[in-house]
């Protein structure tokens, strides 16, 4: 007997404290008028909300409340790193990847597109979390997929700044520049293989858009970041635009009336010195001419 209420006062302690940290986020007013902490506090109440209200594990609730009560504090809020969470072999490099591209853009994030990253830094965490407990396979993919869309946002228009002032886990990002639309596709590093994502979303595209449209041709142009030597980057950029031409012929599209060519490292989205792995570089073009 003596035992057993050792063990409840024990189990009330614990729950108490994990607890403590989600009760004082949810009792205040926490937010900001700066982007960043304002979307970092708000993504990691509405995870500390999921996870202390629908799923009752307050371990998690407790991070995301602390993480978000830090963040309010001054604190600059980075996501946990990948060897911090139990998570199987099969599914780290992938997360180590994320993790790595996203640390790689945090700095110039910060200055230049701060809901961005604060979107991807919880969703990572999320991601993270979900795939150590590695039950719920779809709040992993929604968390992944949250992540994905927010990075590859983030070096869009990472991109977009960089050419501006200086004048120069893939997913889909559209641009407008002189009335043609032009799709952006992201790589992993060293890689050339369109991802689940990518082929989901240049489905999606080509249904409601470019089969509407009177296209005559498409141009296809790979890119790289500058690690490793320029001649292998250029047979790496070609590999990637070879990827999107064939996906394009799978939609029916005439091989004939796709071209593609290969800037290795020559035409950078975001200017770097050599050897910087930067994820923003590691692209394919896509041009349709009318």
């Amino acid at each position: 007997m003596f035992f057993r209420i050792l063990f409840i006062t024990i189990y009330l302690l614990v729950l108490s404290s994990c607890s403590a940290s989600y009760k004082e986020l949810s009792s205040g007013n926490y937010s900001s008028s700066d982007p960043f902490i304002k979307t970092i506090i708000k993504g990691y109440k509405d995870n500390a909300d999921f996870e202390a209200k629908e799923m009752h594990d307050w371990d998690s609730a407790k991070l995301y409340s602390e993480k978000a009560l830090k963040t309010y504090r001054g604190e600059k809020i980075q996501p946990e790193p990948i060897e911090n969470w139990k998570i199987k072999e099969d599914s780290l490099k992938e997360l180590n990847k994320a993790y790595d591209n996203l640390m790689t853009v945090y700095n110039d994030g910060i200055i230049n597109d701060p809901i961005n990253l604060a979107e991807a830094i919880v969703a990572l965490d999320c991601w993270a979390e979900q795939q150590e407990e590695g039950w719920q396979f779809d709040h992993i993919k929604t968390c992944k997929s949250n992540f994905l869309t927010a990075i590859h946002l983030l070096y869009d228009n990472l991109a977009e700044n960089k050419t501006t002032t200086n004048e120069n886990n893939s997913t889909i990002i559209l641009t407008k520049k002189n009335d043609i639309i032009e799709k952006i596709i992201y790589f992993d590093f060293d890689g050339y293989k369109l991802n689940t994502k990518s082929i989901d979303e240049l489905d999606i595209y080509f249904t409601n858009n470019i089969n509407k449209s009177k296209v005559d041709e498409y141009l296809i142009t790979g890119h790289t970041d500058t690690r490793g030597t320029k001649n292998y980057n250029y047979m790496l950029s070609l590999k990637r635009a070879e990827a999107v031409k064939k996906y394009l012929e799978k939609l029916g599209i005439n091989p004939n009336k796709i071209k593609i060519i290969g800037k290795g490292e020559n035409a950078l989205s975001v200017p770097t010195p050599d050897e910087v792995a930067h994820p923003a570089n590691r692209r394919a073009v896509i041009k349709p001419s009318y």
